[in-house]
């Protein structure tokens, strides 16, 4: 059974296509530009995914090879993935953006050309606002809370891990949970229970964060111009 059409979105599509091929020409150039927007981001994306993943190799590599490197050097990288990470999202927002521009022309335009299905009747006046007053809908809370589920996560978890693990093996294996336990301090300068305690809170903030994530929440963004 076919599913009904929408005579007001189909006129208006039959017009356009009788004004000289305008519309239909700057729909395929708008279509390509934001395929080629999108692209740019991905891979925008995926370079800082790259990143640190070889920051992660690299200091863990070179923490667990000698003794003598102080096992502060992990904070360090776990502070650089978390740099990493807040930059990532910032990236995923544009990327998201693109995605619905995208997925609006192949709901509004593209599929009543080749089956005439029921579209979205107000696509136009939602792509026309959006393209007047560009909004990101994806908060950066949400987006970072995306990027820890997909990649991040792992990665601050397998830092903590090896930390874990230098504090207790270099220089040599420690004898005690107290021993253990001193060791955590930074010098003279941090204290071992403020090292333990900020690692504690950050690893459970991240975990509860990529955990808590719902999809279904994230759209923030006007798609209409005010009056």
């Amino acid at each position: 059974m076919s599913r009904p059409e929408d005579p007001g979105a189909s006129d208006a599509l039959e017009a356009a296509a009788g004004s000289g091929g305008a519309f239909h020409t700057a729909m395929a150039h708008l279509y390509r530009g934001e395929i080629h927007r999108m692209t740019v981001w991905r891979s925008r994306l995926d370079a800082t995914s790259h990143w640190a993943m070889l920051l992660t190799v690299g200091m863990t590599t070179f923490t667990l090879g000698a003794s003598g490197v102080p096992h502060f050097i992990l904070l360090l990288g776990l502070a650089l993935n978390t740099m990493c990470m807040l930059i990532e999202a910032r990236r995923y927002q544009h990327l998201h953006r693109s995605e619905w521009r995208l997925g609006l022309l192949e709901r509004g335009y593209f599929a009543p050309l080749l089956a005439s299905p029921a579209p979205e009747p107000d696509w136009r006046e939602r792509l026309a606002a959006d393209l007047r007053r560009p909004c990101v809908d994806l908060g950066l809370f949400a987006a970072v809370r995306i990027r820890l589920r997909r990649n991040y996560l792992m990665l601050l978890l397998f830092v903590t891990a090896v930390w874990v693990t230098k504090v207790f093996i270099h220089p040599v294996s420690a004898r005690s949970v107290g021993e253990f336990y001193s060791r955590l301090a930074v010098a003279d300068v941090i204290p071992s229970w403020f090292v333990a305690a900020s690692a504690c809170v950050f690893v459970l903030v991240s975990t509860a964060l990529a955990l808590a994530h719902r999809p279904d929440a994230l759209a923030r963004c006007p798609t209409e111009l005010p009056p």
